[in-house]
């Protein structure tokens, strides 16, 4: 959506866009409930759509910096960049729920329905695709007795639980953690399993604007 929303103001080009997800957000449609930026959200997005109101957090662990969009925030900018700025301009096609094939082919994951187009140029959005807990199988093997969720079911499945372990060192984990501390977990109920050490930046030193 980057790429698409620069080319629409430094070419003439057309674009057709073909979609897994059901939405525009890639892998945010993935995410769990309670995933949001780690940066702020001023940073996030394509260049001519603003992400947040550049609002200042009056409360909660980010107070005093730039907002951080929580997930359901970004879903629903991606979105609006599509219905707003996208399709309006009449030079841009999307279809959700398909799946490219090569040779200007894709094809709907729902009806089966064949598309053939003639296209200039085929650029492949996926190649950095980002994966999440929720949309891979998992590469270990658990205990009986052990039950191994993806953090998109933890919300739901909290309260079962009188003990948690948390796997992974990136911010899906931080995210978890945070979440679960944030909710009521007892901390000495969390176990945080890393495979190595995190590099993290402190956010203060990476805020927008003159007063940071």
């Amino acid at each position: 959506m980057s790429f698409v929303d620069t080319m629409l103001d430094e070419s003439d080009a057309s674009f057709l866009m073909v979609d897994r997800h059901h939405m525009p957000g890639g892998h945010w449609n993935d995410a769990y409930s309670f995933v949001r930026l780690h940066q702020p959200s001023a940073f996030y997005g394509v260049s001519s759509t603003e992400l947040g109101s550049n609002r200042i957090d009056q409360s909660g662990p980010n107070k005093g910096m730039y907002e951080l969009a929580s997930g359901i925030e970004v879903s629903a900018y991606f979105d609006n960049v599509m219905r707003e700025r996208f399709l309006p301009s009449g030079r841009v096609q999307y279809y959700p729920m398909c799946e490219f094939k090569g040779d200007g082919k894709f094809v709907s994951t729902l009806s089966g329905d064949e598309h053939q187009v003639s296209c200039k140029k085929t650029v492949d959005g996926t190649f950095f695709n980002t994966s999440v807990p929720s949309t891979h199988t998992r590469n270990f093997e658990v205990d009986d007795g052990v039950e191994c969720i993806p953090p998109n079911d933890l919300p739901r499945r909290a309260a079962s639980y009188k003990s948690y372990t948390v796997l992974g060192g990136g911010k899906t984990a931080m995210d978890t953690v945070v979440w679960l501390l944030g909710v009521g977990a007892n901390p000495d109920s969390i176990c945080w399993v890393c495979p190595r050490e995190s590099w993290l930046i402190n956010r203060e030193t990476t805020q927008p604007g003159s007063r940071f």
